[in-house]
């Protein structure tokens, strides 16, 4: 009877433990977090990742797929299936992997923002191992601002690039996908110099909900003026864990601390999962 009374006493002060941590943690959260609070930002203030979720998604699902030091971003709905950029060399079983479990045989388009290897280094692979019914790869003189592509109740703007120039990155398609109330932009390897021109032919249309940070995070992007036009309120950094770059740079962390915005990293959180029915968004890691 001792024996229970003392392992029952034992279980009382674990529970005023957890309690107790679980209360600092919301006070701290509430304390130094923006308003409005998720749970996303009270595991990021406890020091935990981006929890993990299956893959019941909504309408419309952004699957930012961890392919180390580059971008792929796979467009899921019931009908359509749009790949953007394929990651460097290596990753195409690793995207199929992401198909597979999405019960996905086809891609509707393939869209290569530009002809970097961190970019297309996979694509070669990946048509050997899926079907692909069209393909948007651009060469170096593709100006593709201002077409517009529309599936069923998503809109895909072509923003950029604006003009022509002579480094690659600032050739990027600049693309804005529009679903219902919510929209992202994704900005490839654009650098400050075509921010400035996307400022300067668009304006406050810029604006969007989720931003996939241009150039994996480098501070050669995402200046404050950019980033302040597009009031993002989340944004996903596409990024490889201890690259050779450093990247995400510092300056381009705090610029998106300073407009608010939630950071996901998939160097931290792997495959990201953002899913959405046009007027909430919910991020997980995917399982």
């Amino acid at each position: 009877m001792a024996k229970k009374q003392t392992q029952k006493r034992r279980n009382i002060k674990i529970t005023k433990r957890t309690a107790a941590a679980i209360f600092i943690i919301l006070t701290l959260a509430i304390t130094y977090l923006p308003l409005p609070i998720t749970w996303d930002d009270i595991y990021a203030a406890a020091g935990f990742k981006l929890p993990k979720g299956n893959l019941n998604l909504l309408d419309l699902s952004i699957i930012f797929i961890d392919v180390g030091q580059g971008d792929s971003i796979l467009i899921h709905t019931d009908s359509t299936n749009i790949l953007i950029d394929t990651g460097p060399e290596g990753n195409a079983q690793n995207i199929k992997s992401v198909l597979n479990q999405l019960e996905i045989n086809k891609l509707n388009y393939l869209i290569i923002t530009h002809q970097h290897d961190d970019h297309m280094g996979s694509l070669e692979q990946l048509r050997r191992l899926i079907p692909i019914d069209n393909e948007i790869i651009p060469t170096e003189n593709t100006k593709m601002s201002g077409m517009t592509q529309t599936f069923n109740d998503i809109t895909l703007e072509f923003l950029g690039p604006i003009y022509l120039s002579d480094n690659l990155n600032n050739m990027s398609l600049v693309i804005k996908l529009t679903y219902k109330n919510k929209t992202f932009l994704f900005m490839a390897d654009a650098e400050s110099e075509e921010e400035a021109n996307l400022i300067r032919q668009y304006n406050e249309n810029l604006k969007a909900d989720v931003i996939k940070v241009g150039h994996h995070g480098s501070d050669s992007s995402s200046s404050l003026d950019f980033l302040t036009l597009v009031q993002p309120e989340y944004a996903v950094i596409s990024v490889g864990k201890d690259n050779d770059y450093g990247h995400p740079h510092q300056a381009t962390l705090n610029a998106l601390q300073q407009v608010g915005a939630k950071v996901y990293r998939t160097d931290r959180d792997g495959t990201i999962v953002c899913t959405t029915d046009g007027e909430k968004i919910v991020f997980h890691r995917l399982e």
